[in-house]
């Protein structure tokens, strides 16, 4: 009885918040080109990923062309992995004519080959004012599904729409995209806290929570970059003050190492076991021969991050120069724009002939 006590005093001096709970994670696999490096990465995600989604139909622009990924099958029945089968359709293109059939065929002929498919989903960023006839057609599409589950991406504008709770209860699952929804910002912790904590409070159903690993170049030349701090302090919230409803995680998307524009894996699997994002960097000499000596910048940290803006030589230097964005300055070379280097990058910076060289400082 004490011990009850003592737990019910607990969850009342905590305001009645939920208990901090393990979530579930999966991964986009959003690539319409399967490289050998993807496929690398296919079979080395992390072991959290208890799943895949994976990009094999799309019907996009005027003439919604379908067009079908040339996904390397056998690589995802090597992963053991489940795997869900994703059509993407634009948002500003009709869904007369288009059918969920399209996609199931895909993860039909892929559980035919050993890949263990859960299900469909469709990704479709429906206009908020269209969106009890999105509801009328899923409710149509999902009877010819069978066994495969029905998955369905969501915006948080959609909140403010009254067909809201009858399209949510259509599909066995819904996955919320908190990244990239409103320009020019690709993601920020608190904005995305707002929109899972609003769509909590409009439908009952469970969901998932999509969240980006990915940098973008926007028309005008702007960068912007889903900074894994940013979203592991976010993810951090949602472990320790959990929002009703919210089962799991999908990262989008997954990275490879032919993907600068993607966290790396060391870096994804980092955010998501909750370790510390220490930021290293090793900068060293390397003989090139004929008297040079490469000026060398490694990231031995465990995330990826810019690379020092500076880095200072000593000894007599004859010569210096800097590649990669660097330049020489004095005895220094600096980058305006450092590059960015993911986790057990190398890359050659400069280099430099002289005697007793060496590198002052990072």
């Amino acid at each position: 009885m004490g011990v009850l006590l003592f737990v019910l005093g607990l969850a009342c001096s905590r305001g009645g918040e939920l208990p901090p709970r393990a979530l579930v994670h999966e991964a986009y696999v959003w690539q319409r080109a399967w490289s050998p490096e993807l496929v690398q990465a296919v079979t080395q995600a992390p072991s959290e990923m208890g799943a895949l989604r994976v990009l094999a139909r799309e019907r996009s622009g005027s003439a919604r062309t379908p067009v079908d990924v040339a996904v390397d099958v056998d690589s995802l029945a090597r992963s053991g992995r489940e795997v869900v089968a994703v059509m993407r359709v634009d948002g500003t293109a009709p869904l007369e004519g288009i059918s969920l059939q399209e996609v199931a065929t895909h993860a039909r002929a892929w559980r035919a080959r050993g890949v263990r498919v859960r299900g469909v989903e469709i990704d479709h960023d429906c206009a908020t004012m269209a969106l009890a006839g999105y509801a009328d057609w899923l409710a149509r599409e999902r009877t010819a599904l069978g066994d495969l589950a029905l998955s369905i991406t969501a915006l948080p504008t959609w909140v403010s729409s009254p067909a809201l709770p009858r399209l949510a209860s259509i599909p066995d699952d819904v996955v919320l995209q908190v990244h990239a929804v409103r320009a020019p910002t690709l993601f920020t912790p608190e904005e995305a806290r707002g929109f899972v904590e609003a769509w909590s409070k409009a439908t009952s159903r469970s969901f998932h929570v999509a969240l980006p690993t990915y940098r973008v170049r926007l028309r005008d030349g702007t960068r912007l970059s889903a900074e894994p701090r940013d979203v592991a302090r976010f993810l951090s919230g949602l472990r320790e003050h959990p929002v009703a409803g919210v089962t799991g995680v999908i990262w989008f998307r997954l990275g490879h190492r032919g993907d600068p524009e993607a966290w790396s894996l060391p870096t994804l699997a980092a955010v998501v076991r909750g370790e510390a994002l220490d930021t290293r960097f090793f900068p060293h000499l390397v003989d090139a021969g004929g008297g040079t000596l490469d000026i060398v910048l490694e990231n031995t940290g465990r995330v990826d991050a810019e690379a020092p803006a500076r880095l200072t030589l000593s000894g007599n230097l004859e010569v210096l120069d800097g590649v990669s964005g660097y330049t020489a300055r004095g005895t220094s070379l600096v980058a305006r724009t450092p590059p960015r280097l993911r986790v057990g990058e190398r890359r050659v910076i400069g280099f430099v002939r002289g005697s007793e060289v060496a590198i002052a400082s990072p």
